[in-house]
């Protein structure tokens, strides 16, 4: 019904400029044989587009993938040695920071706790020895040379003590009640985001010096398309260049971008230059290692006569401008579509210059009836 009455008010809009053009004159490419005047009511409904000089923008061509945002990833490697006993999540699921992602037993750990629980008797000695010579020292019976190496024995125990234990938090050991040996080391999400990559299942044994990560975990709220670029195109990309990516699995779906890095490196055998070219991702359609069809776009030179493209009228294989003086007179220019970039079109027209004014909305409407008349 919605469809039926836009399609019935619109026929009364044409039929309505057909009937006025009868009390009036028209001027369709150039010809000022005739007159028209656009009615007050539609007047109010048109927008216009000013002609402007603008800087022509080339494209670049490139075949790339998406990857990882390396600003935004966290790869977890085994601080220590041990035998895994748990793992606490699978590959794909979200984390929150500081999750527990896994379990293990280990001998390092162990020792470490060992070496924590002693400094914390030596601690305990420490200040009760302290605090006994500072008691005798006030009583006259130890001198001040004793209280002070007292005082340098505490402070060596509590800097002990407080390094083991600082050791401990690093590798990531707690104490449950259960774990008399505090063999325990509990690796964490040191972000929120996905897990991207599981190398790690239940009964594997660790080794610190391992290359392999156990987990790597992405917000992948923010990526990278990333693609080559040969040397004689360097000098046409800069850093804040706008992007535009395709992907196989969304053809139809422009995901744009700015170029955020640039190596400053050429492959030795290939003479190809890595740049990375940032993409937001809130809905998560990209996914790392899709591969992507990028169009970078640079200014050139030269400038052209630049328009909107929706003020744009497409006919017979032709394409016209309005050029709008007043609403007493209105020219159909054709023009030539040089270029399209977005919602710009860079035209050739037949004497249109920089400042003239075109229909921009319910154009079509007014062509129409001028081509009718």
């Amino acid at each position: 019904m919605k469809r039926r009455k836009i399609l019935f008010g619109s026929g009364l809009i044409v039929a309505f400029l057909l009937v006025n053009s009868c009390k009036n004159h028209v001027s369709f490419n150039g010809n000022a044989d005739q007159k028209f005047c656009i009615p007050d009511s539609l007047m109010k409904n048109l927008t216009f587009d000013t002609l402007h000089m603008e800087s022509v923008n080339s494209e670049l061509i490139l075949s790339g993938k998406i990857a990882f945002n390396e600003d935004k990833v966290s790869r977890i490697f085994p601080m220590v040695s041990g035998h895994v006993t748990e793992v606490k999540v699978s590959l794909g699921d979200y984390v929150e920071k500081d999750k527990v992602l896994a379990v293990i037993r280990s001998a390092d750990m162990a020792n470490y706790f060992n070496e924590y629980k002693s400094s914390q008797s030596e601690l305990a000695i420490a200040e009760k020895n302290l605090e006994v010579t500072g008691s005798m020292r006030s009583s006259g019976v130890s001198s001040e040379k004793d209280y002070m190496v007292a005082q340098n024995e505490y402070q060596k125990a509590l800097a002990e003590y407080k390094k083991i234990k600082e050791v401990l938090a690093i590798n990531g050991s707690s104490f449950p009640a259960s774990d008399s040996t505090g063999s325990g080391y509990v690796i964490k999400a040191p972000i929120s985001g996905f897990v991207v990559e599981k190398n790690v299942t239940v009964g594997m044994d660790l080794r610190p010096d391992a290359n392999d990560n156990l987990f790597t975990i992405s917000d992948l709220k923010e990526l990278w398309a990333t693609a080559n670029v040969y040397e004689s195109d360097i000098s046409k990309i800069k850093v804040g260049s706008d992007a535009e990516v395709v992907t196989l699995s969304y053809p139809d779906k422009n995901f744009t971008g700015k170029i955020e890095r640039i190596s400053n490196i050429l492959d030795p055998e290939t003479k190809l230059m890595n740049v990375k070219i940032g993409l937001r991702n809130s809905e998560y359609d990209l996914k790392p290692g899709m591969f992507a069809h990028i169009v970078i776009r640079f200014p050139a030179d030269k400038k052209m006569l630049a328009v909107k493209t929706n003020s744009i009228i497409f006919d017979d294989n032709k394409s016209y401008l309005l050029h709008f003086r007043t609403k007493c007179d209105i020219t159909v220019k054709q023009v030539t579509i040089l270029k399209s970039f977005n919602d710009i079109s860079f035209i050739d027209g037949d004497s249109l210059h920089e400042g003239d004014l075109t229909v921009d909305r319910n154009s079509l409407f007014i062509y129409t009836a001028l081509k009718n008349l």
